[in-house]
């Protein structure tokens, strides 16, 4: 049974903790958090957050994410979700999502095959939908339960379908929605070191994409970060920031976007 003190945290924390500011990024391949060697066959991670404001409007902010991993001998899956709704006063300001499926196989003590498949949406940019599929090979420098650090590349295909409600220039605005589908080169990396005691966790990961439209070079860098403290064995806070830079976007909007959110975790 938790203290009271640890009680009180917990609301504490449920409804000041949550925290979200500016504009949104568009993650393009995410991660698991947890070193693919674990000990755990099942590991999971569960964060939803709740907040209102009248003062506002009657702005209501949902947030959640899910992220559960299947580990067999020499080979891991992953499924990613996160979704974040913003309305005020009923309209709509902030609509992201994300659904991911990804395996990670061994091929040796220091390569794996990672593949994928994802499914995202970005309102507020005018991202009606993101389809992504493809492989990395991916080498690792460290592979424990205490640290993670690797380099990867591989290819992928993307079907993406943009509209023009987030182009504030109306000289700009377009007609039909812009809908293309081209492959694509990636090269990832990512760094992180976990307190298995305590579940402190420290993850740093970016990702990089470039491929060619309408014969102009296009690329995009996405960053991730976490820092995530302990209150309890299983409940955690963690402090997030990712920011995305994208040097042709298919619809003329702004090239850089960031996000930044505080959530209370669940690990069962």
């Amino acid at each position: 049974m938790l203290s009271f003190i640890y009680l009180k945290k917990i609301i504490a924390i449920f409804f000041v903790c949550f925290f979200t500011t500016s504009l949104t990024a568009q993650i393009l391949n995410t991660d698991k958090t947890v070193a693919m060697d674990s000990t755990k066959k099942i590991q999971s991670l569960v964060s939803i957050s709740i907040a209102t404001d009248q003062q506002k409007k009657s702005l209501v902010d949902f947030f959640y994410t899910g992220d559960f991993t299947f580990i067999k001998k020499n080979n891991s899956t992953t499924f990613y979700s996160k979704i974040d709704k913003v309305t005020n006063g009923g309209q709509s300001i902030q609509d992201i999502g994300t659904f991911q499926l990804k395996n990670n196989s061994t091929l040796n003590k220091k390569l794996h095959l990672e593949s994928f498949v994802q499914y995202q949406w970005d309102g507020a940019l005018g991202l009606e939908y993101r389809n992504l599929a493809g492989f990395n090979l991916v080498h690792y420098f460290k592979n424990t339960q205490t640290e993670d650090f690797f380099w990867g590349a591989g290819v992928f295909l993307e079907n993406e379908r943009w509209n023009w409600s987030a182009v504030n220039n109306t000289t700009l605005i377009g007609g039909t929605p812009i809908n293309v589908t081209h492959p694509k080169l990636n090269i990832t990396a990512k760094y992180s070191v976990i307190n298995p005691v305590n579940n402190f966790e420290f993850i740093i990961r970016v990702f990089n994409q470039s491929g060619t439209y309408q014969n102009n070079f296009s690329n995009r860098t996405s960053v991730f970060n976490q820092v995530q403290l302990p209150i309890s064995k299983k409940l955690m806070t963690s402090f997030n920031f990712d920011f995305l830079y994208d040097t042709s976007p298919l619809v003329p909007i702004d090239h850089f976007h960031y996000n930044y959110y505080q959530t209370l975790s669940f690990s069962f």
